[in-house]
C-alpha cells in the first residue's frame, strides 16, 4: 500500500501577494517533490502573534496528524529568539519561531532548538528564517526525521498571557480577541465556560442577541453566538461587528447566564 504523501501547512503574516511564501515551498518541495502543501493563512495581521496563535488553535488540530505545520509571525527574526520545533502532546509537529506562536499547544508538549546542522543547512538569511530554517526543518520532519534530532530540547518555551474568561457569580467576564476577514470578533470565552443559556451578553457595553446562527439576527443587528471554533463570536448579520464596535483587543464581554 502506498503512503499518504507529507502534508505541510503555511501561516504566515507576509501578505497574500508576497512571494515568500513560495520561496518556502520551493525549499520543501526540493526536498519532498510529493508533499501536500496547504496554505492555512498569509493574512495573519503584520506582527500579530496571537492572532496567528488563534488561527493556529482553530486550524491545526483539523489536519491528520502526520502533519507538519509550519508558522512564521516573527517580528523578531534575526535576534536571540529561538527557532524552534514542538511536539505537542497528541503528536502534532509544529516549526516556528519561540515567541509564543505556538502556545495554545505547549501544555504537555516537546520543544526542541531548530539548529541542528545536518538539517539547517546554511546558508541562512538574518532576515528570511521561514524560507532557511522552518522550511528545511519541516521537511526534514514531514521526511520521516524525529523531531529529537533538530536540536536540543528547550525547556522554557515562550508563552503568551492566553486570554481566558473569568465567572462571577451568574456572570462571566471576558474580552475581545480577534476579529475575523468578515468583521466577527473572537472573545475569550468558550461555550464550556457558559455552563448555561446565555440571558445577556454584552460587547464593549453593548447588548448582543445571543442567536444560534448568524442567520437568525436581522440585517444591521448585533449579535452573540458559539461560533465553529467554539468561542462565543460578536458578529453583525451582513455587517462588521468590529467596525461598530471600534474592535480593540481587550475590550470587555460580559455574558449573563440563566
Amino acid at each position: 500500500m502506498t503512503p499518504p504523501p507529507p502534508i505541510v501547512t503555511l501561516l504566515t503574516d507576509f501578505g497574500a501577494g508576497s512571494g515568500y511564501p513560495a520561496q518556502m515551498k520551493g525549499v520543501i518541495l526540493s526536498a519532498l517533490p510529493g508533499a501536500t502543501i496547504v496554505d492555512v493563512s498569509h493574512e495573519v495581521p503584520r506582527h500579530d502573534v496571537l492572532a496567528g496563535a488563534l488561527l493556529l488553535e482553530a486550524c491545526a488540530p483539523r489536519f491528520p496528524s502526520r502533519a507538519v505545520h509550519i508558522a512564521v509571525v516573527d517580528p523578531g527574526v534575526g535576534t536571540t529568539r529561538r527557532p524552534m520545533c514542538l511536539v505537542d502532546r497528541d503528536g502534532r509537529r509544529f516549526v516556528g519561531p519561540d515567541n509564543g506562536l505556538f502556545t495554545p499547544f505547549l501544555v504537555g508538549g516537546r520543544s526542541y532548538l531548530a539548529a541542528d546542522p545536518k538539517v539547517v543547512r546554511g546558508p541562512v538569511s538574518a532576515t528570511f528564517h521561514g524560507r532557511d530554517v522552518f522550511a528545511p526543518v519541516a521537511a526534514w520532519l514531514a521526511g520521516g526525521g524525529a523531531a529529537e534530532e533538530v536540536g536540543p530540547a528547550i525547556a522554557d518555551p515562550v508563552a503568551l498571557a492566553w486570554h481566558v474568561a473569568e465567572r462571577r457569580g451568574s456572570e462571566v467576564r471576558g474580552q475581545l480577541v480577534m476579529a475575523d476577514s468578515f468583521g466577527n470578533v473572537l472573545t475569550s470565552i468558550r461555550d464550556r465556560d457558559l455552563r448555561g443559556a446565555p440571558a445577556e451578553v454584552t460587547a464593549v457595553g453593548q447588548p448582543a442577541r445571543f442567536v444560534s446562527t448568524y442567520g437568525e439576527g436581522r440585517p444591521g443587528e448585533l449579535l452573540a453566538l458559539i461560533g465553529s471554533s467554539g468561542r462565543l463570536e460578536i458578529a453583525v448579520r451582513e455587517g462588521n461587528a468590529a467596525q461598530l464596535l471600534g474592535f480593540r483587543r481587550g475590550a470587555a464581554v460580559v455574558v449573563r447566564v440563566s
